[in-house]
Order: structure tokens, then C-alpha cells, then sequence
């Protein structure tokens, strides 16, 4: 099943020993794809045949899935890996780990991945290893060399010096083969950086894993690449049953802001509502409806989507509070029939418990399926969560610039949820929030007590790009219908902070006109 190693010197011949010019159309070299979804765009483009890769993480972050993963996808296209191992693992725990990974495949065994090991040869003589090492490879034809577990193979080396020497003559041998080496290496690469050997290597990539709330998020970090240019910054990955997927960090691949101006309305399909924005929402803009619990807020995202729906546009809904089955039953009670817009496509659902969620995460996934399904209406709810889900509360700004720069480059009108803390409080402040800044349009619902008395009240607070009606409304939430808009908040001062005071008289009337 596994490729043993030569052990006989296999001299590079004296003509490959001299120093060689190349041209300049000699010099190009090909690149290979991966396999790791995302994972060649956060590269720039997919690896560099003939090149060195070193790719260091703690334990358990992922290295060994992640060189597995790329062979595997190797021997896809028929080409051979000779994936050489240290001490970290046994050949029949590397196998058995990896068997139950949709990427695993049994036949690739002993044919396109050839397995062996090192140290046994390293402790004769590191020279000796390292042209048994090529030699094996030429034979093989073999387009990946993968050393898994470096840091016990370093142990049969002299020092630093000597392994960043070792590593150099391997891969460059190599890559006169078009080989391209890959070492996995246990450690931090953000405290070795001045290690002799990752000097010599031609791409690093660095795996982290982050712990955040009693569970850890596993994140990649391109270090060093030469010839492309990498999305920078930290990108998480999952890994699943189907290996490691990647999700670009949402500032490194937002596209230029150039999503063309229409002047569409996108409705709520409620009259009284849409009458009051000027016949709907602008198309392409993104719009906050602030309110406590139980304000009605989601139901009218529910609204705001089946309307969509029924103009032939199609919806999405990314929410992080209920689930699809909750989500369903909520909107049956209202009169909006989720599962018959879901079996014509008009409509779907992702649904993320808030104790799983990473912004970066759900923000790729939202665009995976606008793009795949030409989705015009967004529902977030709540944005409150999604900016929880961030690493950093300091990305906050910057992710919801991102994320509303890319959705009306893409011509999606959104329509996102956010908590107000207080239910009634003479302060109503929006301030620190970063989405009030991006979002074109503001909406609120609150209760208001009025002579002893709740009433829901609904304002449009600002809309960017249109005309409004800034009069107060009073709404009922009513079975089989929704929100509804009720009429004109009674005369009071007061309103939007919840404590209404009833108007002695008309304060416009009192007021001077000159005329």
C-alpha cells in the first residue's frame, strides 16, 4: 500500500548544479487548484507548482485534514502524492481518521497518495533521506511532496540551520521535478517568524484556534505568498464531513460599490405602510426597524418578503433567533404561507442558532445564495446578533460597510431588525451603533403608554433618498393579517419615547405664521 523510500544516493547530475537563467516565458509557473473551497481565493489564485509551502497550527487545528485534503484532491486528477509522516501519527491512525471525510478516497491508496516514512532514514544520514526523498518522488512522478509532523522531523537535524538548509535543498531539488513540497509543522507561526526555514519557504499559512465563549473558532491567516496577492487578515474555516472549507473575511472581498440606481419601490404590500415611505423602500438600499421584543418586527420582514414574493421576486430570510419550523408556524398564524413560496423557490430560509454564529460565516453563506439565486429582498434578523458573531467588536464599522456595499452592488433591498434596550424611557439613542450609519432608511416600533393605556406606535425616522410621512402611527398586529396600520397617534408629546403626555392644545396653531 505505501511507497518505500530509497535509500540509494541518487547524485543530481553536475549540468543541474550550475547556476541556470531562465527566460522570461520560462519562468511562468503553473498553478494548482486546492480542493479547499475558498481557500485558493484567500491565496491569490491557488498554489505554484514547484514551490515550498509550509503550513504551521497548534494541535488540533486542522493541518494534517488540510495536506490530506489538497493530496486527495491531487489524486482527482490523477496526479501522485508521496505524503511522508513523523512521529505524530501512525499510518493506520492517519487512514483511520480520515476514512469517514467525503474527500477520502480508499483506491487513491498506494497509487496516487503514497505513503512512508522519514525519521528512520533522517536518523542514518539527513542527506542520504533527502535523495531517497527525490529519487522516490522522480520515480513516482509525483506533482505534491507533503512532510507531515516537521517538528519531530526536525529532531534528527543539528539545529535550525541545518533544517532550514535541509527543507532548502529539498524543495529546490524538487522543483526542477515541478514538485511542489509541503510541510506541516506544529507550532506558532506569528512567534517563529524569524525561524530560519520559514525564510526559505515560498507560501505560509497559518491556523489558528481562537477560543470565544466557552467553544473556539479556527481561523487561517495567509503570511507570506510570493507571486499573488492574498486576501489579508484572519479568515475562518469549518471542518465537516466533507474536510475544511474556508470563508473570506467580508472586507477583503467586497467589489467596487457600483450597483446601478433605479428608481423602483420595493413595498411591504401594507397600503397605509407603503404610503407613508412614498410607495415603498428604495430598491438597493438597506433599511433598520428598531423596537423591543415583540414589536412586530419580524413578522413585518415576513410581510416584507412574501410581498416580494408575490412581484416574482425572490426572498431570503437569514435568521438567528427561531427556526425554520417556528419561522413557518409564526407566518401560517399571520396569513403568509412560507412553505408554499419555499417549494415555488421564491423564498428561503437559513436559520443559525445564535450559539453557532460567525458573522464571516453566515455573511458568505447570504452571498453564496444571492448569487446563485438572484436574490432582490433580504431579511436579517437581527442584526444585533449578526454583529455578536463578530471576532472583534472593533470590525463592527467596517463588516456592516462591507456588508451594505455588497448588497446594493448586488441591487438587494434589506431589511434588517435591531433591539432597543428599554421598552419605555424618556432616551431614545441610536448612538455607537454602526448600522445606523450605513442604513439608508431608519423605522421604529415601540409601545407608547397613553392614559394608562399601550399602543404600539410606528415611525419612519429617516429615509435617505426619499420623501416621507413623519407623521406617528398607532398599529395592531392581528391574526391572518399582520401588521396593520391602524391610524394617526392620538395628539401628545412624548410618543417615541413611550411616556406620552396628552397636548392641552394644538401647538401649531399657536405658532406665529406672520401672515
Amino acid at each position: 500500500m505505501s511507497e518505500s523510500l530509497s535509500s540509494e544516493p541518487d547524485p543530481v547530475p553536475a549540468e543541474a548544479r550550475q547556476v541556470e537563467t531562465i527566460g522570461p516565458a520560462e519562468g511562468r509557473l503553473e498553478r494548482f487548484e486546492t480542493g479547499v473551497p475558498n481557500l485558493d481565493r484567500v491565496l491569490g489564485g491557488g498554489l505554484l507548482r514547484g514551490t515550498i509551502v509550509m503550513i504551521v497550527g497548534p494541535p488540533g487545528s486542522g493541518k494534517t485534514i488540510l495536506g490530506q485534503q489538497i493530496a486527495f484532491c491531487a489524486a482527482s486528477r490523477r496526479e501522485v502524492t508521496l505524503y511522508l509522516t513523523g512521529y505524530s501519527e501512525s499510518h493506520d491512525k492517519l487512514l483511520a481518521h480520515n476514512r469517514s471525510l467525503t474527500y477520502f478516497a480508499a483506491e487513491a491508496i498506494g497509487s496516487e497518495v503514497q505513503l512512508g516514512s522519514l525519521p528512520d532514514l533522517l536518523a542514518q544520514d539527513p542527506g542520504e533521506a533527502l535523495q531517497a526523498v527525490v529519487a522516490t518522488a522522480r520515480s513516482l512522478h509525483a506533482s505534491l511532496v507533503i512532510l507531515d509532523g516537521f517538528r519531530s522531523i526536525r529532531g534528527f537535524l543539528p539545529d535550525d540551520q541545518a533544517a532550514a538548509e535541509f527543507l532548502y535543498s529539498l524543495g529546490a531539488t524538487l522543483s526542477m521535478l515541478g514538485t511542489t513540497l509541503i510541510v506541516l509543522v506544529e507550532g506558532d507561526a506569528t512567534d517563529r517568524i524569524r525561524d530560519p526555514e520559514l525564510s526559505v519557504c515560498d507560501v505560509i499559512l497559518s491556523l489558528h484556534r481562537v477560543v470565544r465563549g466557552g467553544g473556539h473558532r479556527r481561523e487561517i491567516e495567509v503570511l507570506k505568498v510570493r507571486g499573488a496577492a492574498p486576501l489579508a487578515g484572519l479568515h475562518p474555516f469549518r471542518i465537516t464531513a466533507d474536510g475544511l472549507t474556508v470563508y473570506p473575511r467580508l472586507e477583503s472581498v467586497v467589489p467596487p460599490d457600483a450597483g446601478p440606481w433605479t428608481a423602483e419601490r420595493a413595498g411591504f404590500g401594507i397600503s397605509e405602510l407603503d404610503a407613508l415611505i412614498s410607495g415603498g423602500l428604495n430598491v438597493g438600499t438597506s433599511t433598520l426597524a428598531a423596537g423591543t421584543p415583540g414589536m412586530g418586527k419580524t413578522v413585518l420582514g415576513l410581510q416584507f418578503l412574501a410581498e416580494g414574493a408575490r412581484r416574482g421576486q425572490r426572498g431570503l430570510f437569514a435568521g438567528f433567533i427561531e427556526n425554520a419550523a417556528q419561522l413557518r408556524a409564526k407566518a401560517r398564524t399571520f396569513g403568509i404561507d412560507l412553505e408554499a413560496a419555499e417549494k415555488a423557490g421564491s423564498l428561503e430560509l437559513l436559520t443559525i442558532p445564535p450559539h453557532d454564529l460567525d458573522a464571516d460565516v453566515v455573511a458568505w453563506l447570504i452571498r453564496e445564495r444571492i448569487e446563485a439565486r438572484q436574490v432582490k429582498r433580504l431579511v436579517i434578523d437581527s442584526a444585533t446578533e449578526l454583529q455578536g458573531g463578530l471576532n472583534s467588536p472593533e470590525r463592527a464599522t467596517m463588516f456592516m460597510a462591507s456588508l451594505s456595499a455588497y448588497l446594493r452592488s448586488q441591487g438587494v433591498t434589506t431589511y434588517m431588525t435591531v433591539d432597543v434596550p428599554t421598552i419605555v424611557g424618556p432616551e431614545l439613542s441610536f448612538a455607537g451603533n454602526p448600522l445606523l450609519v450605513f442604513a439608508e432608511n431608519l423605522l421604529l416600533l415601540r409601545y407608547a403608554e397613553i392614559a394608562g393605556v399601550l399602543h404600539r406606535v410606528f415611525a419612519v425616522l429617516k429615509m435617505r433618498f426619499s420623501d416621507f410621512d413623519r407623521a406617528l402611527r398607532i398599529y395592531t398586529i392581528e391574526d391572518g393579517l399582520g401588521l396593520k396600520i391602524a391610524g394617526p397617534a392620538p395628539p401628545a408629546e412624548g410618543l417615541l419615547t413611550g411616556l406620552a403626555r396628552p397636548l392641552k392644545s394644538d401647538p401649531l396653531s399657536e405658532i406665529d405664521t406672520g401672515l
